[in-house]
């Protein structure tokens, strides 16, 4: 026994700092996540398991002959995984949230210009400033190692490590056996995640190449009564409806579509949610028969383009996002699959300014002058309320400032908040201006954004959009459908049923149901209890997130 612990006392003597440092890194984020679910009992047993897996790992290293090799398998394994854990303490820290697949898929399918503006808003200078500070302590702590200068006999010390020792092989056990899914199942530890989320990630790239590889022949239509002239769906972009008057915010950043509905032009949507929080996931199922029930990959699945395209519409694609992402993405395949695809620019990463989505008039007015005599499908994509929330509105649409912000939050963030409602302000002027390009027209148009948006709502810590730990504000989402007076003329029946429909539960990872049971066309794969419309809509579908119920586990999450 006085071996064993003179042993384990050399190994904390030589390699404490390599061990201290593996320690933190792979056992504070998840720690940190176990605590906030309120798991002490887990984050406890998991901190001496982690403890007690640095310390082996330690053994194992002292049995390297030469010193230099010692350094050498020391720097491989405490770089890769500091710069993991600075990764994931950033996004616990922003997000309460460790790395999942879809911050990862964020991460690779972004390009410059997305990063940067991320970063800006997400991190910002003083954000940069602290983990510069963090990491120059992390590396003096390292350097002097001030636990050398506390003086203890070789006793206390025997008697320190050998209980540490016997405390953190009892916890491993204890977790093995009383935790075992944990243990086993989950990836408990940072590169455990990192590396099954990329694997998840890169096979999604790999989907993106195989629905792109598809052709519309795939496509067989089992009915096809289609009539309409024009569809037009309005592809917004991180909208939370519960920042718009017209769903009963306290500011007044909605007046044209509030006008419209106040003339009972609209079909304002009450109880819709977004099946992701991510653009690129949603994407995957707003277009496709893939939800959250289906058994196969969403790329097996036939899309909405090329339903359409095998109706006999002419499809266009006009885009105020990025032509692609840096491993490009799904809404580029759309596009590629569409008729007519066109761009507001091709981005580069030394921009520094916003493209306001205004310059889709130009592309918009295109395509209706060279539109099909017959039928056309139109998606319009916009930014909508895509950070920075300032780079999305022009100076003339700065209506509302931090002092009409009624949150319990600081003035830096109200101010943040109050640029997000000028957003939204300045997207109900995009939006009406488009059903106003097809006001004389026989028209049907569709607005959904993507996901929604938190806003340090509630006086919550946190802004944006995330998968991993989401609120009921980044999937609650405004749905809008406005039809023209030819469209009402000639479909009472359609519109009727829209009017009638406003107020059912939806999740949009249904959304292709909807599109085509208003066009009358069907495949084998249409299903009228999935579109919000139809008199045969299952209203008692339970809608779930990512393995959460909706309307139990997070519509009154704060």
């Amino acid at each position: 026994m006085l071996k064993i612990t003179n042993y384990l006392q050399r190994i904390c003597d030589e390699h404490f700092k390599f061990m201290i440092t593996l320690f933190i890194i792979n056992s504070l984020t998840t720690a940190w996540s176990l605590f906030d679910e309120e798991k002490a009992d887990v984050a406890i047993g998991y901190i001496f398991s982690v403890w007690l897996g640095s310390l082996l790992i330690a053994c194992l290293i002292d049995l390297l002959p030469k010193r230099f090799l010692q350094k050498i398998v020391k720097a491989v394994i405490i770089i890769p995984a500091g710069l993991i854990f600075i990764g994931e303490f950033f996004t616990m820290y922003r997000y309460k949230a460790l790395i999942g697949t879809g911050i990862i898929n964020s991460a690779l399918e972004t390009n410059m210009r997305e990063a940067t503006e991320f970063l800006t808003m997400y991190v910002g200078l003083s954000g940069f400033l602290s983990v510069a500070a963090a990491v120059a302590v992390g590396i003096a702590l390292y350097k002097l190692n001030p636990l050398k200068k506390i003086h203890v006999t070789s006793r206390t010390k025997r008697k320190a490590v050998s209980a540490l020792a016997v405390v953190s092989i009892f916890y491993t056990i204890r977790m093995f056996t009383v935790y075992t899914d944990f243990m086993w199942e989950d990836e408990v530890l940072p590169i455990q995640r990192v590396y099954a989320s990329t694997s998840v990630a890169v096979r999604n790239m790999q989907a993106y190449h195989d629905l792109s590889s598809q052709v519309n022949s795939n496509v067989v239509l089992t009915e096809n009564n289609s009539k309409i002239k024009n569809i037009v769906f309005i592809l917004g972009e991180s909208t939370n409806r519960n920042h718009m008057h017209l769903y009963g915010y306290y500011l007044p950043n909605t007046p044209n579509l509030d006008a419209l509905n106040a003339k009972g032009e609209l079909g304002v949507f009450t109880d819709c949610i977004s099946p992701h929080s991510t653009t690129i996931a949603v994407l995957s199922k707003l277009f496709t028969f893939c939800d959250y029930e289906s058994d196969k990959e969403w790329f097996h699945y036939n899309n909405l383009i090329d339903v359409m395209n095998a109706a006999g519409y002419k499809t266009h694609w006009l885009s105020n996002q990025e032509t692609s992402g840096i491993w490009g993405n799904v809404a580029q395949i759309y596009a590629a699959h569409s008729d007519v695809s066109a761009f507001t620019r091709i981005r580069d990463s030394r921009e520094d300014y916003g493209i306001e989505d205004g310059e889709l008039f130009p592309l918009i007015d295109d395509a209706i002058a060279h539109r099909s005599d017959d039928r056309n499908f139109y998606v319009i994509h916009l930014m909508g309320g895509h950070g920075l929330y300032y780079n999305r509105f022009p100076y003339s649409f700065s209506k509302f400032s931090k002092d009409d912000i009624q949150l319990p939050i600081t003035d830096g963030k109200k101010e943040i908040v109050a640029q997000y409602d000028n957003a939204l302000y300045y997207n109900d002027y995009i939006v009406s201006s488009i059903i106003d390009k097809f006001r004389d027209s026989e028209t049907l148009v569709i607005y959904v954004p993507d996901h929604g948006e938190a806003v340090y709502d509630e006086g919550e810590d946190m802004s944006g959009h995330i998968e991993e730990n989401p609120t009921h504000h980044m999937i609650e989402i405004p749905v809008i459908m406005w039809a023209s007076d030819k469209f009402k003329a000639k479909y009472p029946e359609k519109w009727a049923q829209i009017k009638n429909s406003v107020d059912r539960p939806y999740m949009t990872d249904d959304m292709i149901h909807t599109v085509m049971d208003l066009a009358d066309i069907k495949t084998a794969e249409f299903n009228p209890a999935k579109s919000i419309v139809n008199d045969n809509f299952d209203a008692s579908r339970v809608r779930m997130f990512d393995g959460m119920n909706y309307d139990t586990e997070i519509k009154d999450k704060r």
